[in-house]
């Protein structure tokens, strides 16, 4: 069978579909220990066999007595009652109060018979074999009867209870050791990809480790069921074809992840087709991202299959599998945590097309605001990133800025971000961002590392707080004033930052004899780049801008003969890894960077690493000042002096800037 989509259908057909195939419910029940029932679903009545208390009992320590005996008593009139026992919690001992008489109890002792109520100690005085009582008592008075809480016979828990710690309480309480509970449904979970590799294991070239499997494994526990990890299965028909057959032999729920789309590598769909297939319930989704979603029956098995972006594959497990497997449970719907929040900025939507569009929220005075990340679904740090995501419709071509939406959170312990951190990218900024929340905890800070012009574009935009810069101004020769004096902007303040030394990294030995720039032009070196919108770019277009001028030939001209210009990497990790694995032979990072890496360094020069804030946000945020001053302390010079290819400028911290 050829591997086609079938008709796409909405976000909620598919869950219709899903429901009505499926027709999801328990799958058994089983006895479980109360140290086993935490968040198990009741599959059946609990009665209570005993009275909850079993006995009458005092709530305070003090005398039991006959309430008509302390008539009268006052401050300045006590009542004088003869001392016949005490009794401590968990006495059996019987004693009698008689009239005249009275019992010392401690907190949780039975009540003596014959008496009706307690004084509490604080309105009594001791003398001997007597008792002074100075409050009159009333009838019932710090008594808890037996069965006021739950009486013999009462049904204390329903069927279909989720077992959460009150209910783990009150079944204690009544003497149960044991509850009837649905059991919890097998899901098998396989991640497919030759690219894929489990955690735990070397990091081969051209591998990247599985994320999906473990999220997803999270969801799992979460809604009630059992994950079982069967591995990675490789881009192989025969591979794929034996780990789902027995994950479906062993399982009530298959899940894959990958291999759903239709590129000539995804083999799911051949694989589906030749196990004897029941129903293709749905093979694609009207969704972005999450288009190839699959969901089907195989042998009266329920086989789900994910695709392999991480945020992708979350998104579409919670809209559309997550209440399937919490009914294969026992537990009710999932009832998704949301915060309204106002858009920070316009989200374009895509028409004709449900778009899940991952966000972040962050705090801006006494408002919540959420604004999207871009980074691409298959890229790991979006999901670290995304605090959740919005919806927005079919027909809908845009979230306009304040519009105010629904944002749907990954998690319930999520916190909006206090500060928003949107910077070049800087291992000593990141040392510094960890030491500051090491003090304080209280405070959350969204750190996106995006280059120098992006860094500068978020704080124009809005929603950047603070931006690490370092951008060449080809005209001046200086670093990042004329810059944010070019782009007119307002309502910003400039500080001076630290000196970072940047230099060619080239591989460990520098077997082809690297020396300076000029290198980059030979035929046999390759070339790794930064992403545009980086100073590190900046200064090498600069820099070749010169150099064509110099030798009276045209840019264009140069950047023809460098193997590589166009191959571009986000971070200076990114830059030394291209040079670590043989991928390139030289690029152009930090000294920072290259700590503890298999390459060497030749250094070029030093550059301004200042730092960008947004005024509006230096007066809405006492967090924000906080992390200013922060970077002042002794503390953190101390912290960057310590760092190899880091030096700190007398005017360090000092304003260059003020618009």
């Amino acid at each position: 069978m050829g591997k086609i989509f079938r008709r796409l259908i909405s976000i909620e057909e598919a869950r219709k579909a899903l429901w009505e195939a499926v027709k999801p419910r328990p799958i058994g029940v089983e006895r479980v220990s109360l140290f086993e029932a935490y968040n198990r679903v009741l599959a059946d009545d609990i009665v209570s066999k005993v009275d909850v208390p079993p006995f009458d009992r005092s709530l305070r320590d003090g005398y039991a007595v006959r309430s008509m005996d302390t008539a009268g008593a006052r401050e300045d009139s006590p009542v004088v009652l003869r001392v016949v026992g005490s009794l401590e919690a968990g006495s059996d001992r019987d004693i009698y109060v008689g009239e005249g008489e009275a019992v010392y109890v401690a907190t949780g002792a039975p009540i003596p018979g014959g008496a009706d109520s307690v004084v509490m100690e604080e309105y009594t005085v001791r003398k001997g074999g007597y008792v002074e009582i100075y409050k009159q008592a009333s009838p019932g008075e710090w008594i808890q009867y037996a069965g006021s809480d739950i009486s013999m016979g009462d049904v204390i828990l329903r069927r279909g209870t989720v077992l959460g710690v009150r209910e783990i309480g009150v079944l204690a309480a009544i003497g149960v050791a044991e509850v009837p509970v649905y059991k919890k449904p097998l899901v098998g979970i396989i991640s497919t990809g030759d690219e894929i590799v489990d955690v735990g294991v070397e990091l081969g070239r051209g591998k990247i480790y599985d994320v999906n499997a473990y999220t997803i494994a999270s969801r799992i526990s979460r809604d009630g069921g059992e994950p079982i990890y069967y591995g990675v299965a490789a881009d192989d028909v025969d591979v794929l074809n034996n780990l789902i057959t027995r994950a479906l032999s062993e399982c009530d729920v298959v899940i894959t992840s990958g291999s759903t789309s239709v590129g000539l590598r995804d083999n799911l769909y051949t694989v589906l087709s030749s196990l004897g297939l029941s129903e293709f319930i749905f093979h694609g989704v009207e969704v972005s991202p999450g288009k190839p979603t699959i969901a089907a029956i195989i042998g009266g098995k329920l086989f789900i299959g994910l695709p392999g972006f991480p945020v992708s594959c979350l998104m579409i497990y919670d809209n559309i599998f997550s209440d399937v497997v919490r009914a294969f449970s026992g537990l009710p719907p999932a009832e998704v945590r949301h915060v309204y929040a106002a858009a920070g900025r316009v989200i374009r939507g895509r028409l004709g097309v449900k778009l899940l569009q991952p966000v972040f929220i962050r705090r801006r005075g006494d408002g919540l605001y959420f604004y999207p990340v871009y980074a691409s679904s298959g890229a790991i740090a979006s999901l670290e990133l995304s605090d959740g995501y919005v919806e927005i419709g079919e027909r809908e071509s845009y979230v306009d800025v304040g519009e105010e939406r629904p944002v749907k959170l990954f998690e319930d312990f999520i916190r909006p971000a206090n500060i928003v951190l949107v910077s070049s990218h800087s291992l000593a900024l990141d040392r510094l961002v960890n030491r500051f929340l090491s003090s304080n905890p209280n405070i959350s800070i969204k750190l996106v590392y995006s280059g120098s012009f992006g860094g500068i574009k978020a704080i124009e935009d809005g929603y950047n707080d603070f931006a690490g810069i370092h951008i060449l101004d080809g005209d001046t020769g200086e670093y990042n004033i004329p810059i944010v004096r070019k782009r007119d902007m307002r309502d910003v303040i400039l500080y001076r930052g630290f000196m970072r030394e940047f230099g060619i990294v080239v591989r460990r030995g520098n077997p082809l004899g690297i020396r300076g720039l000029e290198d980059i032009f030979r035929e046999d070196v390759r070339f790794i780049n930064r992403a545009q919108g980086s100073g590190t770019r900046t200064f090498l277009d600069i820099w070749l801008s010169r150099y064509a001028a110099d030798n009276g030939v045209s840019i264009d001209y140069l950047i023809g003969r460098i193997r590589g210009y166009y191959t571009q990497a986000r971070t200076h990790s990114s830059v030394v890894y291209h040079i670590e694995s043989g991928k390139a032979d030289m690029g152009i990072a930090s000294r920072p960077s290259v700590a503890g890496r298999d390459v060497d360094f030749i250094p070029l020069g030093w550059e301004n690493f200042d730092f960008l804030v947004s005024k509006r946000s230096l007066g809405d945020s006492l967090e924000l000042r906080e992390f200013l001053e922060f970077l002042g302390s002794s503390e953190a010079i101390s912290l960057l002096r310590n760092m190899d290819g880091i030096d700190v400028p007398n005017n360090y911290m000092n304003v260059l800037l003020e618009l």
